[in-house]
């Protein structure tokens, strides 16, 4: 196309209408769900799916549904290639500490609030308004251009797996799910459980003090933002007061007639960045750490917390603290806590180096988690594309051009993004450099003129790579 600015004039004036789709994907609450009836990730994330699939079809594009665990909306090229736009449209559990409605897609100083604003709603509208400002502008590309919609990326991946097995695999393509300039290199991710049988009646002692039982977190990817604990036979009162004014972490302790509820609110963030965030079930172990519980089980538990995992980000203290040249080190979060008559269960979730593997990571460990049961969830293994691979190049162009940084290089992160999925596929945005990390956090927004202007960008890198 001899003059890319009538695509950049298109956007502009797809603006309104970009926004409007956008909040209307905000307002259906797309958080995953037990499979119902034909929908295997539940209602709210089979609107959504739907409601995206319907603004391809008003548009003119050929859609695909493929039998609810995922879809396209394509822009048919010439050639039998596929181009992929490698997008999601489910989301995390809101959490707690928002200022308005997560759910409503508040617009306010410049900025579009609500949860999937920017992962990845807003970022999967913007790479879909690119394909369509470029269709109207008359653009023919050799490849054909998929933007296929994942549904469950906040989980297990299930949807996208699903999807490739019965779909092409595609050539090359890019995921709007993170960071800019490129991400070339993304670590392993491990997702696992630690479980420990209470035997309630084996190993009691002479405290009457019981933890009946306890909820932390809401996600194995987010850090836990919230403990609520119910405990029998004291009043923590006195201990809760003395550590909030030591430590000004926030915790109430609610008087029962039997005992007391602790609340324990921290502050969450994506499992990728834990240091950006406040662990409310490491506040909780802190908190207790001197309280002798009725049961020995959970006062080895708290120990083993404390001493094994604390407030390190890194696995410091666990078998596991790891890092590479290429990637950096080790990122560590615990994203859940559950205790019961029965059980403890903790779930873990790490990122680890690029040159390493799932076996080193688990062998490194294996000292530590003596004496709970193991339970593996989840395995990604690294990606990396080499800086000088022909897609990186150009996208790295693309950046350059767009905002006149020539001096950041491509980054490497502890996120998992769809890239990992095809080959030759890197994720290309959607926080440009110097703006605030959101996602998974309270007040998750995206600022729409940073949109617009990555969906220039997209726009661009699609016709480069596609033309």
């Amino acid at each position: 196309m001899e003059n890319f600015n009538n695509v950049n004039h298109i956007i502009d004036d797809l603006k309104e209408e970009m926004l409007n789709d956008l909040s209307d994907l905000i307002k259906i609450p797309s958080v995953g769900d037990e499979p119902i009836g034909s929908c295997p990730f539940g209602s709210e994330v089979q609107k959504v799916f739907e409601s995206f699939l319907e603004i391809g079809k008003r548009d003119g594009f050929d859609i695909c549904n493929v039998d609810n665990y995922g879809g396209h909306i394509e822009f048919k090229g010439e050639s039998e290639d596929i181009f992929a736009l490698l997008c999601h449209v489910d989301v995390v559990p809101a959490g707690s500490g928002w200022d308005q409605d997560p759910f409503t897609a508040t617009v306010k100083d410049g900025k579009l609030y609500g949860r999937g604003a920017i992962d990845d709603k807003g970022p999967t509208v913007a790479a879909y308004y690119a394909m369509k400002a470029l269709k109207r502008a008359g653009f023919k590309p050799k490849k054909n251009i998929r933007l296929i919609i994942g549904l469950d990326e906040e989980t297990n991946w299930d949807g996208i797996k699903y999807y490739l097995k019965k779909e092409k695999t595609p050539c090359m393509g890019f995921a709007p799910d993170a960071d800019f300039p490129v991400i070339h290199c993304e670590k392993g991710l491990i997702v696992f459980d630690l479980i420990k049988k209470i035997e309630k009646a084996e190993n009691l002692n002479e405290h009457r003090v019981e933890l009946v039982s306890l909820k932390g977190g809401n996600a194995p990817n987010m850090v836990a933002d919230r403990v609520l604990a119910s405990i029998e036979n004291a009043d923590l009162t006195n201990i809760v007061n003395s550590y909030v004014e030591r430590t000004g972490h926030t915790v109430q302790c609610e008087k029962t007639k039997t005992g007391c509820v602790i609340k324990v609110a921290g502050v969450s963030a994506h499992g990728a960045m834990p240091e950006k965030g406040v662990n409310a079930i490491t506040v909780f172990c802190e908190l207790v750490k001197d309280v002798e519980f009725s049961n020995d089980r959970i006062n080895d538990f708290i120990k083993f917390y404390n001493e094994k995992i604390g407030f390190n980000f890194h696995g410091e203290n666990f078998g596991i603290d790891f890092e590479d040249a290429p990637s950096g080190k080790l990122n560590f979060n615990v994203g859940m806590l559950s205790i019961d008559e029965d059980n403890i269960k903790l779930t873990i979730n790490i990122r680890y180096p690029a040159t390493m593997t799932e076996d080193d990571i688990y062998a490194g460990m294996e000292k530590t988690v003596t004496g709970y049961e193991v339970v593996k969830i989840d395995h990604l293994a690294p990606l990396y594309v080499a800086k000088d691979h022909e897609l990186v190049k150009v996208l790295m162009e693309v950046y350059r051009e767009f905002t006149g940084d020539n001096e950041t290089e491509p980054l490497v992160i502890g996120g998992a993004t769809y890239a990992r999925t095809i080959p030759n596929c890197v994720a290309f945005g959607p926080v440009f450099p110097g703006e605030a990390s959101v996602e998974h956090q309270p007040n998750e927004f995206i600022c729409i003129e940073s949109m617009i202007k990555s969906t220039k960008m997209y726009a661009e890198a699609i016709y480069r790579l596609c033309k």
